[in-house]
């Protein structure tokens, strides 16, 4: 089906890739860009929605082949695996991209072609573990072949291909629940090893507020001593903040925290971590970079 080169860059569980991995795969992608027709990039599951979503932003919409993340439920020497399945299917997408000028990364599992900026891992068993319940799949494969939608991205000849692989350091990311203590965020985030804090909220962007387990008081100091970005996203898989709908989300709001539309928490964090690193020089600037669509990872 093509001539293939391979390069092992890592061999290790992706439970213990970090944004150094990351960051490795962005400059090696560089590196051999301009060489090839397209790139499939297989990856452990547990974080490939994460270092997808990040080689997604490290990459821009600049980018000029297709590249596809794919893995495996089983192993490739296990009976009954997904593996060879996956990768055929990735083979058989790669190409039809690249016979349509399609450019952007992509994660391809079973018979779903997703974007990679808008992916979640939805299920540890399912053979169908991915999704991206926030936006339209960008293929489906069937017998017949592999079948794009109008939105998947094209090659733009007016931008050109730059890497930007950086990433901030420090980012907590906490998922809301009954009973959290203001306290223990405002004691880790008074720490100077803290850059940024992304709080997932319970629904369209809400926070509790009232007695002991309001958080607007952790917030305000956040944002206004300690000049830390406090940023709230949904945790449900396609959800979107509308903080304006609700007193508890409007007062999050009033007390400086930035809302993330409907990006997936996994991409809210990473994207966090990416716009820091363009050293915003004020939080209206960062939440301009959270706010704005770079490659297809929110809805403006």
């Amino acid at each position: 089906m093509a001539d293939v080169d391979f390069y092992e860059l890592e061999n290790l569980d992706s439970t213990n890739i970090n944004p150094g991995h990351w960051i490795k795969l962005a400059l090696h992608i560089e590196k051999i860009h301009d060489n090839v027709d397209a790139i499939i990039i297989t990856h452990g599951t547990d974080t490939m929605a994460y270092t997808a979503s990040a080689l997604a932003l490290a990459l821009g919409s600049g980018l000029k082949i297709p590249i596809i993340f794919t893995g495996s439920q089983l192993p490739l020497v296990a009976y009954g695996t997904d593996a060879k399945f996956n990768l055929e299917n990735s083979m058989k997408t790669v190409l039809e991209a690249c016979s349509q000028g399609i450019a952007e990364v992509m994660i391809v599992f079973n018979d779903r072609v997703l974007r990679a900026s808008r992916s979640l891992k939805t299920s540890e068993a399912s053979f169908l573990a991915f999704d991206s319940p926030a936006f339209p799949h960008l293929a489906r494969i069937d017998a017949v072949g592999v079948h794009f939608i109008r939105e998947a991205l094209k090659v733009n000849k007016k931008f050109i291909f730059k890497v930007n692989a950086k990433f901030q350091r420090g980012i907590l990311a906490v998922e809301l629940s009954p009973g959290l203590e203001p306290d223990i965020l405002l004691e880790t985030i008074k720490s100077k090893k803290c850059k940024g804090l992304l709080l997932k909220s319970f629904g369209a962007g809400n926070v509790p507020t009232e007695g002991e387990y309001s958080l607007l008081p952790m917030i305000r100091e956040a944002v206004k001593k300690l000049k830390l970005p406090v940023l709230i996203s949904t945790k449900f898989v396609n959800g979107k903040t509308h903080m304006g709908i609700y007193e508890t989300g409007k007062m999050a709001l009033d007390a400086g925290a930035i809302p993330t539309g409907d990006l997936t928490d996994v991409m809210a964090q990473v994207k966090l971590m990416w716009a820091l690193a363009q050293g915003p020089k004020s939080l209206s600037a960062l939440s301009k970079i959270i706010n704005t669509d770079f490659v297809g990872e929110i809805t403006v």
